[in-house]
C-alpha cells in the first residue's frame, strides 16, 4: 500500500513534499453528467457492433468508405439525442467546491465528440448559480479527436505534462474500466464512481465511491492505494 497524504493548502503547507493528489481529471459521461447508457446501448446496436470490442474501435479499424461514415454519422446523431438529458452528476458541486478552495486543478478525458462537450459546458453546467461558475474551469479538455483514446493512457499523459505534476500525483475519476485503465497505465490513481450495474470494475480501482463528493473525504484526509493494481492485466484491452 501507498499512503496519499491529504490535498489540503494546510496539509500542503505543513508538509510540501509528501505524496498527495495534486490534481483531478474526469471522465465525462457517467461521471461529471449522469450515465447515459442506454444511448449506448443503442449506439451499439445500431451499428452492430460486436461483443468483446469498443464502438469507436469498431468503426475505426472495422468499418470502411461508406459503412463507416454511416456509423460516425449515427454515432454523432445519438451524442445529440442525449445531450437533451444530460445533468450534472449528483455530488459534483460539493466535490469541485473542495478542489476550487484547495487549488487542485481539473480536466476532463472523454471519449465523447467535442460538440457534446461543449453543450456540457455551455448548457449544462451554464444553468448553474453564476457565483459557481469559476469551480468548472477544466483544463485542458480532452475529446476524442485526441489520439489514442481510452484506455491509453496518451491523454492522462498529456495533462500531466500540461500541468507539470507527476502521474502518480494526479487521480482519474470514471466509471468505466477504460476510464481506470487509462489512469492506472499512466501511473495514477483511479478512481470507480459505482454504479448498479459496473461493480465488476470495482477490483481495478484504487478508490471506489458511489457518489462522486465522497472523494472529498478521501482528498481531505489521505488514503491508502494499492499501488500493486497496474492494469496491465488487460494488456490487450
Amino acid at each position: 500500500m501507498v499512503r496519499y497524504a491529504p490535498s489540503t493548502k494546510e496539509a500542503v503547507a505543513a508538509d510540501p513534499s509528501a505524496l498527495r493528489i495534486r490534481g483531478v481529471v474526469f471522465d465525462m459521461d457517467g461521471t461529471l453528467a449522469t450515465p447515459m447508457k442506454e444511448h449506448l446501448i443503442k449506439m451499439r446496436t445500431d451499428i452492430g457492433v460486436p461483443n468483446g470490442i469498443r464502438t469507436l474501435e469498431y468503426v475505426e479499424t472495422c468499418l470502411h468508405g461508406r459503412a463507416r461514415e454511416q456509423a460516425e454519422k449515427r454515432i454523432v446523431d445519438i451524442e445529440t439525442e442525449a445531450m437533451a438529458n444530460m445533468r450534472l452528476s449528483p455530488g459534483l458541486v460539493e466535490l469541485l467546491s473542495f478542489l476550487h478552495a484547495h487549488s487542485i486543478p481539473i480536466a476532463i478525458i472523454t471519449r465523447n465528440n467535442i460538440n457534446s462537450v461543449n453543450h456540457f459546458i455551455n448548457k449544462v453546467v451554464a444553468k448553474q448559480p453564476q457565483e459557481l461558475m469559476e469551480l468548472f474551469a477544466f483544463n485542458p479538455v480532452i475529446d476524442r479527436s485526441f489520439k489514442p483514446t481510452k484506455p491509453h493512457p496518451a491523454g492522462i499523459l498529456h495533462v500531466s505534462r500540461a500541468w507539470d505534476i507527476p502521474p502518480q500525483q494526479l487521480l482519474m475519476v470514471g466509471d468505466h474500466l477504460d476510464d481506470l485503465l487509462c489512469g492506472l497505465r499512466a501511473g495514477s490513481v483511479s478512481a470507480l464512481l459505482r454504479y448498479s450495474d459496473n461493480g465488476e470494475f470495482e477490483a481495478h480501482a484504487h478508490i471506489v465511491v458511489d457518489r462522486i463528493d465522497e472523494l472529498v473525504e478521501k482528498l481531505a484526509s489521505g488514503f491508502d492505494a494499492d499501488m500493486a493494481i497496474s492494469g496491465h492485466e488487460h494488456a490487450s484491452a
